[in-house]
């Protein structure tokens, strides 16, 4: 799962995930997986495909799939892994190699059979891997008010040659005298190959503990660079999907947070320790700014309560705190870590249902202007439909120009473009699971069916990213809510 970007060259690879049910494993459900491409420049894009399974064998060489272009300026194309005969069943990735740089996100779906009650997530492509991974939460049989969890770590070798992986194991919360590392490793990892870490399998969590273990996990290659991703499942139906962090950082940008929405959202930080030392009580700060028609407080500042060890993790979680954050609260926040080195994600939890999925915050610092969903939609007759959250991380108001472009099988549909403003830290949500006139609420209105691709361009020179959540309206059980973050790139 990743993209290179080189003058001549773009290289996209993307994990896929299993389509067949692993036994005693984290989950119990057939996984199906579909991705998305955009084209990120001027010029048509001719790409090819080579998949392969987890084996490191050919998975296919059908024409279909292997060879096709995507045309310029924001053009999509989607390709999904179910009802595809010259595909078949299986589990593996695939490297797309493309003559312009590409853009891509995939969803995971149980969808085949259709008797499935629904499990899906979603995760963006890397634009470059590394040789050191971090997974601010992984969990083994933990009991939570969702249901038990349990982690899937997917590796992916992105380097042309053979990689050794190893995965370390390190234990939150354990009781004094209990050992708090486990390494798994090495595993030899052929070129563009995935393996598949369960956790759940995993019998030497620290502190040998066979219920309720959480912690957080630090992948190491040698020999090669890996993307990685993880998926957390609660309960019988619950799957939130997030990259494995590879950059490090003092200072990350949330782009949304929520705090007990009257629909049950809330958005739990995770903060992983990776300074090589420990981190002291309110040395991490979370500083938040309401939304527009947010009740309560404009800002909110909130810091760490407790120390946490090197490679171990602290958690904001609005959920069970109710005297930081208050209830309904929504916003974007900034934290600040001093000069500790962290990574960090967010959950996404509507509480009291199945819906949740997870997305990667995003690291101070960052210069792109221009950002890209690969996919939007609004409200498409099967209830597809999307939200687009628009983060600028200037220090200046950022004017930016939104262009959507429709996929070319959408009938009817046209491009749309118009242009606002998004004060200094704050976000822009494009929220297209509403239907009717919208005008005048920094709302793109767009008729219902439309589906494509967005591009979001500072043309002030502010830096910008953001997120993009992909829902149903219609499906009411069961967890049919995706997550993505955007892809980003300068304007030339």
């Amino acid at each position: 799962m990743r993209i290179r970007l080189t003058a001549l060259l773009a290289t996209l690879a993307l994990l896929f995930l299993p389509l067949l049910p692993a036994s005693a494993a984290s989950t119990t459900k057939v996984l199906s997986t579909n991705f998305t491409v955009v084209n990120l420049s001027s010029a048509t894009a001719n790409v090819t495909a080579q998949y392969l399974k987890d084996n490191g064998t050919t998975w296919t060489t059908d024409p279909s799939l292997t060879s096709f272009t995507v045309p310029a300026n924001g053009g999509q194309a989607i390709f999904r892994q179910y009802g595809i005969t010259p595909l078949g069943v299986g589990r593996g990735s695939v490297v797309l190699t493309s003559d312009q740089p590409l853009g891509a996100i995939v969803q995971i779906r149980a969808i085949e059979p259709s008797s499935q009650v629904p499990t899906e997530g979603a995760y963006s492509g890397f634009q470059s891997g590394a040789g050191m991974f971090y997974v601010p939460l992984v969990a083994r049989h933990l009991s939570t008010v969702s249901g038990t969890a349990n982690s899937q770590v997917i590796i992916q070798d992105i380097s042309t040659s053979t990689a050794s992986v190893y995965v370390q194991l390190r234990g939150t919360g354990l009781p004094s005298g209990s050992p708090v590392t486990y390494t798994f490793g090495p595993v030899s990892l052929p070129a563009g190959t995935s393996y598949y870490y369960d956790v759940e399998e995993e019998t030497n969590v620290p502190g040998g503990s066979d219920t309720s273990w959480y912690g957080s996990a630090t992948i190491v290659a040698t020999g090669g660079q890996v993307a990685v991703v993880s998926n957390f499942f609660t309960g019988a139906n619950t799957m939130q999907t997030y990259r494995g962090l590879s950059q490090t950082a003092t200072s990350w940008f949330v782009p949304l947070f929520t705090s007990r929405l009257a629909n049950g959202l809330s958005s739990p930080i995770s903060v992983q320790n990776v300074s090589s030392g420990t981190i002291p009580v309110g040395a991490v700060q979370l500083n938040c700014t309401a939304s527009a028609g947010s009740p309560g407080p404009s800002t909110l500042s909130v810091s760490n309560s407790s120390a946490f060890d090197d490679l171990t993790s602290y958690y904001f979680n609005p959920v069970t705190d109710t005297t930081n954050f208050p209830a309904g609260w929504f916003g974007a926040c900034n934290l600040n870590s001093g000069s500790s080195n962290v990574v960090s994600y967010i959950q996404l939890r509507f509480v009291g249902t199945d819906n949740a999925d997870a997305y990667e915050a995003i690291p101070g610092g960052e210069t792109n202007n221009v950002a890209f969903a690969p996919l939007v939609a609004q409200k498409l007759a099967n209830g597809f439909a999307t939200a687009v959250t628009i983060v600028n991380l200037g220090g200046s108001s950022a004017n930016v120009t939104l262009d959507y472009t429709p996929n070319t099988a959408c009938s009817g549909c046209s491009p749309y473009s118009w242009s606002t403003s998004i004060p200094a830290g704050q976000n822009l949500i494009q929220n297209q699971r509403l239907g009717g006139d919208m005008n005048g609420d920094s709302i793109r209105d767009l008729p219902d069916g439309w589906y494509g691709s967005l591009k979001v361009t500072c043309t002030n020179g502010q830096p910008i990213d953001g997120f993009v959540q992909l829902t149903n309206v219609l499906t009411a059980t069961g967890d049919t809510y995706q997550a993505h973050n955007m892809i980003t790139t300068s304007s030339p």
